[in-house]
């Protein structure tokens, strides 16, 4: 009888073995498509994924022309991406949330998340604003300045306009608006001018830029995510407390504020690869 006990037993431990192993390898399949089962992020140790967006469109304006475009993505994608983070509890934070953190010693909701778009595409406003709306999120779009005209374009698939004054005041209720440079997006033989131009001339750019229809100017986005130390100079001098490039990695308390990293999210991108990014399980070296 004891033998039939010990034998049960050892079976019973054998199936639960069994059980744990095909959860495990279930849960590395690759779908995560819903939400995951991962303890929430605290503030106590908190690291802040930062996801960079360039161009979102609608698959009429998405095929054929701009499908090879890795900074362009499809409204399916980024609505998937959307509600990814909704079905697992991100919350989008603002600037001055992040100010806070950085400077204030401020908490952090559970799963932070800040969510940025480079340039200020009139697609941001057509296709990527309605979707976040749809789940209560908002973002931060950098704007090239002298890019502005008072009224949007007609959206087209190529080339790829940028926001009118008119679809900034219509998504201020999703997005801020912070400064990607005035002038300085364009590259010179090959090397943005951040890189070699004074700081009284990046200076300059930047007041030209603030006097834009900027909704904060205590945040900025390098042109190309490059970083110099004139640029830096002239930022803190205009009274910028936090700075973006595109150099991979998460937002911590130890984070230089004028160097923050972020994810920059290209069309080839896997909703695995995405999942790994927002949760702070990609190892950078």
């Amino acid at each position: 009888m004891k033998l039939y006990k010990r034998l049960f037993t050892l079976i019973a431990l054998v199936l639960a073995l069994l059980a744990a192993v095909f959860i495990t390898l279930q849960g590395q399949d690759g779908g995560l498509i819903g939400p995951v089962d991962v303890e929430p992020q605290t503030s106590d140790g908190q690291q802040i994924p930062v996801l960079a967006y360039h161009s979102i469109k609608s698959a009429e304006f998405y095929y054929p022309i701009n499908a090879d475009n890795p900074w362009i993505l499809l409204d399916d994608v980024f609505r998937a991406h959307m509600q990814y983070l909704y079905d697992n509890n991100f919350t989008p934070l603002t600037s001055n949330q992040l100010i806070n953190y950085l400077y204030h010693d401020g908490g952090l909701p559970q799963n932070p998340i800040i969510i940025t778009f480079d340039d200020g595409y009139l697609d941001n406003y057509l296709f990527a604003a309605p979707i976040m709306r749809e789940f209560g999120f908002s973002g931060i779009v950098f704007l090239i300045t002298n890019a502005i005209h008072d009224v949007s374009p007609e959206m087209a698939a190529y080339p790829t306009h940028f926001i009118g004054l008119d679809g900034i005041l219509a998504s201020q209720d999703v997005f801020e608006f912070g400064s990607h440079t005035h002038a300085m997006h364009r590259a010179v033989d090959g090397v943005p001018p951040l890189a070699f131009e004074s700081v009284s001339n990046i200076r300059a750019d930047l007041r030209q830029s603030f006097a834009g229809p900027l909704t904060f100017t205590t945040g900025f986005d390098y042109p190309h995510g490059l970083a110099s130390d004139n640029a830096i100079e002239a930022l803190k001098a205009e009274d910028v407390l936090f700075a973006f490039i595109t150099r991979w990695g998460y937002v911590n308390k130890n984070t230089d504020p004028f160097l923050l990293p972020r994810f920059s999210i290209e069309s080839t991108m896997t909703m695995e690869e995405f999942s790994e990014y927002v949760w702070g399980r990609l190892e950078i070296e």
